[in-house]
């Protein structure tokens, strides 16, 4: 069980069910225990990054490439 767990539980036992929408703002944004607030979000050792996200230049690439087929 992660860090996160008791926080879901003592919200669902204090307000009742809670939307998937708010779980996952909980999940990801919690100020303590969220996935982006406690964690490398880019690199080596942080979360995967598409090759479009890194730079515009393989965006504008692949459109100029598309653009002459």
């Amino acid at each position: 069980m992660t860090a996160l767990a008791p926080v879901l539980k003592q919200r669902i036992a204090q307000t009742g069910p809670i939307a998937i929408s708010e779980y996952m703002q909980t999940c990801l944004l919690h100020p303590k225990h969220g996935y982006y607030t406690t964690q490398a979000v880019f690199g080596r050792q942080g979360d995967f990054v598409t090759a479009p996200e890194i730079s515009q230049m393989f965006g504008e690439l692949l459109g100029l490439c598309l653009a002459q087929t």
